[in-house]
């Protein structure tokens, strides 16, 4: 039984290996930070050692663990928040071990101040630091000799120095084309939806069955956006103070802003397709006061959700993301699209259908709001807001 688990585990390492050695991803990203970790806290105890700084030489290493992200800005940014509180919690420390001893009553008083320092939005996470220098320094003595709070003090600087040189040696490469990817591939994902749909509505109100299927991966679009996000996120993340751009050239000014813009219009896309599955849902479900849409207009709407489709497959293909303007093939599926509309329109009030016009209208607004987001693609790109920060 136990080399049965041991086959086991050795198996599933094995498999971890390679996956790691083949492809990206979370195991990749995971083993290259274990790597950088080992290389920075082993680099900062030996130059600690040779630097004499024996008594607190723990610090070196222990700061290094603490700098170490996945990209150099990442790491920059956390060694000058993790300095500055380190000196702010010694500082603490050293007030109350030089000046009035130490009791009880003035660890405790110290404490409270490095907390209260801690909170202090400009020291980010590492703010937490200040009252464990502090507490540190105080109990185990370092706070009562000037030589000892000053080998401290060179021992993290030893230690956030090696973290950012170890992460500006082993610089991530810059991949924007990830990031193109993820938002292509959600493009792809609303046309493969819009197409599925568009199919079984041409059967008319039998087509309807998997109307609670599609809810559900319309729903998952909110995901698929999250993760978009998060990929060009890590990527300008990754760009900035990117040693590595010097030998590939500069970043594409517009490339982060465009992607986000994109992905604004898609997410927003994906809204308007979420909007129309519970129209179709409510009244397929009868829990609407109106009815269920004609079987004639669901056939005729087939024919715009294929023209929807055809739009994200044109972002794809046109590749819309690293453009400055609008393609060709886009825009003349947009115009398409919106004339399409326009004709059904006409048609409904032609023979109008006064119990049904409300979801009529609500399902052809959906569509037509779908068609302006896309137009508006390019708008977005040249205002997109990033999204959230990355190591």
């Amino acid at each position: 039984m136990v080399a049965a688990r041991l086959r086991r585990v050795a198996s599933n390492a094995r498999e971890l290996l390679r996956r790691v050695v083949e492809r990206r991803g979370y195991e990749r990203e995971t083993a290259v930070i274990i790597a950088k970790c080992v290389i920075a806290s082993t680099g900062a105890w030996l130059l600690g050692t040779l630097l004499g700084g024996s008594s607190q030489i723990g610090f070196a290493p222990f700061s290094a663990l603490l700098v170490v992200r996945p990209s150099v800005y990442g790491s920059v940014l956390q060694s000058l928040r993790y300095v500055p509180a380190v000196f702010l919690g010694a500082l603490i420390a050293g007030l109350t071990g030089l000046t009035v001893g130490l009791n009880v009553w003035f660890f405790a008083l110290a404490v409270l101040v490095a907390m209260v320092a801690g909170q202090f939005t400009v020291f980010g996470d590492q703010g937490k630091q200040i009252p464990v220098v502090a507490s540190f320094a105080l109990a185990g003595g370092t706070a009562g000799s000037l030589t000892d709070m000053g080998t401290l003090l060179l021992m993290v600087l030893v230690g956030a120095g090696s973290a950012v040189v170890t992460n500006t040696v082993f610089a991530p490469a810059i991949r924007f084309r990830d990031a193109e990817s993820a938002v292509l591939d959600f493009a792809d994902g609303l046309r493969d939806l819009c197409r599925e749909m568009a199919e079984a509505l041409r059967e008319g109100g039998e087509g309807l069955g998997d109307a609670e299927y599609w809810g559900r991966v319309a729903k998952g679009f909110d995901n698929t956006e999250r993760n978009a996000r998060e990929v060009v996120s890590q990527q300008e993340y990754r760009a900035r103070l990117n040693p590595r751009r010097i030998l590939e050239g500069p970043v594409p000014k517009r490339a982060p802003k465009s992607y986000y813009g994109w992905i604004l219009a898609l997410g927003r896309s994906s809204r308007h397709i979420q909007s129309l599955i519970r129209t179709l849902r409510a009244a397929n479900g009868g829990r609407t006061r109106f009815p269920e849409p004609g079987d004639a207009f669901l056939r005729e709407f087939a024919p715009l959700l294929n023209a929807a489709a055809d739009a994200f497959d044109a972002v794809h293909e046109a590749g819309e993301p690293e453009r400055d303007t609008v393609s060709p093939d886009l825009d003349s599926c947009l115009e398409g699209g919106l004339r399409l509309i326009d004709r059904t329109r006409e048609r409904m009030r032609q023979d109008w259908d006064s119990e049904r016009w409300p979801v009529h209208s609500a399902m052809l607004t959906d569509l037509e709001r779908l068609f302006e987001e896309l137009q508006e693609g390019h708008e977005n790109s040249e205002e997109g807001a990033p999204g959230g920060a990355a190591g």
